[in-house]
């Protein structure tokens, strides 16, 4: 993944609604590239599951307590979602407010 398109993963990171728990795990971050507001949060220290592996899903990035989420992520359900499968599928809005930062950053008037 370029140095550009990891600052726009960077940038498409906002604070999310309500604060998450210092149990939290860390999350692996997985954006599909076909559809970019599809995310698969992984915990850290699960294996990845076999459908990212290959082209079609770029990493990205890491989501701690230090970090802030992406808009969309939900951390219930994430907790939830990892007891079932080991993982937890999220759509983020990529035209929330971080977008229309990057966008007046780039000229763009999306």
């Amino acid at each position: 993944m370029s140095v550009i398109a990891m600052n726009i993963i960077s940038l498409a990171l906002t604070k999310r609604n309500g604060p998450r728990s210092e149990g939290d795990p860390a999350y692996n971050l997985f954006r599909r590239r076909e559809e970019p507001q599809l995310y698969c949060a992984v915990p850290e220290h699960y294996p990845v599951p076999s459908f990212i592996i290959g082209e079609a899903w770029d990493f990205g990035g890491r989501l701690d307590n230090a970090t802030a989420a992406p808009l969309g992520f939900d951390a219930d359900a994430a907790r939830h979602g990892v007891a079932l499968t080991g993982y937890y599928l999220f759509l983020a809005d990529r035209w929330g407010p971080a977008h229309a930062a990057h966008a007046h950053l780039e000229g763009d008037r999306a």
